[in-house]
């Protein structure tokens, strides 16, 4: 498996706060809210060290309007809350509260079965 840089930007404020490591991103998925005002992105990395690193972010959907449909003028995008989760875990199931114990199996066996990362030589 090849590591490469990760950096990821964990400010929920206006100060820019960055975590940088080496990883490989092995899920990652995106959520539009309810309303379809909000994107939540959600992933998880393994490191070098074989730790588990869990990622959220959630910000505005600005296709929001891409929509013909769409005429919400009033539509405030600072009323969606920013926010950056980050965790890091030795066991993988510690995540399942973010995506549900499904998802963490079907990644526990794809790595299992060494089909996370498949080198080719095509």
């Amino acid at each position: 498996m090849e590591y490469s840089e990760i950096r990821l930007n964990i400010s929920n404020d206006n100060i820019k706060e960055y975590k940088l490591f080496e990883g490989i991103k092995i899920y990652s998925d995106t959520f539009i809210s309810d309303d379809k005002k909000a994107l939540t992105n959600k992933r998880i990395y393994i490191t070098k060290k074989r730790n588990y690193v869990y990622y959220e972010r959630t910000d505005v959907n600005w296709n929001y309007w891409n929509s013909k449909d769409k005429f919400d003028l009033s539509f405030d995008t600072d009323s969606i809350k920013h926010n950056i989760v980050f965790e890091v875990s030795k066991d993988l199931t510690l995540f399942s509260r973010y995506l549900g114990e499904e998802i963490i199996k079907k990644i526990m066996k794809k790595e299992e079965n060494g089909e996370i990362v498949e080198k080719l030589d095509i």
